[in-house]
């Protein structure tokens, strides 16, 4: 009804910028959906499951989903720097590879982090008994939290390991291994 009062070339116009204004606010919010902070990075040092080693797997993760692992052979000791980070030297990786989480993976990832309330987990949860490892850091929206779990079973800390095992490249498996059940 308003194009019948309106110039052809008017309705065109206003056609276009419409069209502009659709594909643009589409784009915008299709970037704004996710709702992974850009300052999300994910650290987590675990028992990897070939039974015959000695070797963790240690998986960095950050907000574009970009992913890298090393295996590397403890020694049958885990060693931590001042700040209680897991660290090993080179010459103890044994293993080094890429991959890409999709927007669905790294959305999981971070929907399991939140369910499993990992930044009101303790930091540290060890024993001496038990065959559970898992040290997780995380970073996100200006807050960096970690856990150091040896031991004792969290289920919390298992969860987040069997997320990650679930979306790491063929052939790298990771235990958690069998904790003590207080």
């Amino acid at each position: 009804m308003l194009r019948q009062n309106m110039p052809v070339s008017l309705h065109k116009y206003l056609v276009i910028l419409f069209t502009l204004w659709a594909v643009f606010a589409l784009g915008c919010s299709a970037d704004q959906s996710t709702s992974i902070p850009a300052d999300f990075f994910f650290v987590m040092d675990v028992q990897s499951a070939d039974k015959e080693t000695a070797q963790n797997i240690n998986i960095r993760i950050n907000a574009k989903g970009e992913a890298e692992f090393e295996i590397y052979d403890t020694g049958g000791v885990i060693h931590y720097d001042p700040n209680d980070i897991v660290i090993y030297d080179a010459e103890q990786v044994v293993e080094t590879g890429k991959f890409e989480l999709s927007d669905a993976e790294l959305e999981q990832l971070w929907n399991a982090i939140n369910a499993n309330k990992f930044f009101e987990l303790e930091t540290e949860s060890q024993m001496a008994i038990g065959h559970s490892y898992a040290f997780i850091m995380v970073e996100a929206d200006g807050r960096r939290h970690q856990v150091a779990n040896i031991g004792l079973e969290m289920p919390e800390v298992r969860a987040l390991v069997e997320t990650i095992d679930a979306i790491m490249p063929e052939g790298i498996n990771l235990e958690y291994g069998e904790g003590y059940v207080p």
